[in-house]
């Protein structure tokens, strides 16, 4: 066994990651098991909203002084290479299993579309992709756009922290409010409401506990007293009765599991955690979470466009096929691309 893990958070990525391949591919699939549900309650949208505001707000608070060109180089160099290149590689496989030439579209339509993916609108989904596998193209890139968001306040919530604290805690009020009316009022039909849902507004209180870890100190210490088991149990008591199970099964998890399941991340970041060596040194060399996030969904969608196999074998291929893309990408971009970061 190796020793120790003092920062735990490439493993938390790793599991959060793996959380939402296997989620959608079984949702996806129609594979329904309690182990399946069971895993349902430990969302992986919310983990990665908290860990960014902790790790990127950690990030900018000890950094600030080099500049916002600094600051957003290195998001830049993070997310959009990869995100070029799956992207590239998923319209190619739309193109070559045939969708892409049997559906009309122009020019500037098929232009525009593209752009969306690779720049700030990744939720943007035209009329002609309705029919390839699950109808959008990539459908977990609405996270990225929201990400985007999260770093373009990054400097402004600082500036608030130090001089209107006010502020950022109506910010947080406002946030807690929209989601919840998200979670009891959905209809998809409303343009407005797609366009709340991909805002940086029903989302960004779970940034800003991330945020506040960081920054407040304090409040570190005192959470590093509390019992782990203890939370765990709240966290669970949450999920089942604070709102039904069908909501606290989806990325808007209640307010105060978002804020239980906070601390539990903090708490197993901070873990005692014993790995066998092989096991530990993979998590450390090769990030995959990102690329295991990014291409999970292009080829659900190909083997739905597909279907050719069989369940069992759809949901071990996606499974496999995204692992392996994830890996590929990591050593062939995502780590030159890092090494580029100041």
């Amino acid at each position: 066994m190796s020793t120790k893990i003092n920062n735990n958070f490439n493993l938390i990525r790793l599991l959060a990651s793996l959380q939402v391949l296997i989620v959608h591919t079984c949702n996806h699939f129609g594979y329904d098991t309690l182990p399946i549900r069971m895993l349902k309650c430990f969302p992986g949208v919310p983990l990665f909203f908290f860990i960014s505001g902790y790790l990127i707000g950690g990030t900018y608070i000890k950094n600030h002084q080099k500049g916002l060109a600094v600051f957003f180089r290195n998001r830049a160099l993070r997310l959009y290479p990869a995100l070029i290149v799956c992207t590239a590689l998923s319209v190619f496989v739309a193109f070559t299993t045939g969708y892409l030439a049997s559906v009309q579209f122009n020019v500037s339509q098929f232009f525009v579309w593209v752009v969306g993916q690779i720049s700030f609108f990744q939720f943007y989904n035209p009329e002609f992709m309705r029919g390839y596998g699950t109808g959008v193209l990539n459908g977990a890139l609405w996270t990225i756009a929201v990400e985007i968001q999260f770093y373009l306040l990054t400097p402004i919530i600082f500036y608030l922290l130090k001089n209107r604290r006010e502020l950022i805690f109506i910010l947080l009020i406002l946030s807690v409010l929209v989601n919840i009316y998200i979670r009891v009022n959905p209809n998809w039909e409303l343009l407005y409401m797609k366009l709340l849902t991909v805002s940086f507004l029903p989302w960004i209180y779970m940034f800003l506990i991330g945020y506040f870890f960081s920054h407040f100190k304090q409040l570190k210490e005192n959470i590093r007293v509390i019992n782990i088991w203890i939370v765990l149990g709240l966290y669970i008591i949450s999920m089942i009765f604070i709102g039904s199970y069908r909501e606290n099964a989806m990325n808007s998890i209640n307010p105060i599991a978002v804020l239980l399941l906070s601390i539990l991340v903090f708490k197993f970041s901070e873990a005692r955690i014993y790995l066998p060596g092989r096991i530990e040194r993979f998590i450390d060399k090769y990030d995959i979470s990102y690329g295991i996030y990014i291409y999970h969904m292009p080829v659900i969608n190909a083997l739905l466009f597909l279907n050719v196999f069989s369940l069992c074998t759809n949901i071990i291929v996606t499974v496999l096929l995204t692992i392996l893309f994830a890996f590929l990408s990591w050593v062939l971009i995502e780590r030159s691309m890092m090494r580029l970061k100041k």
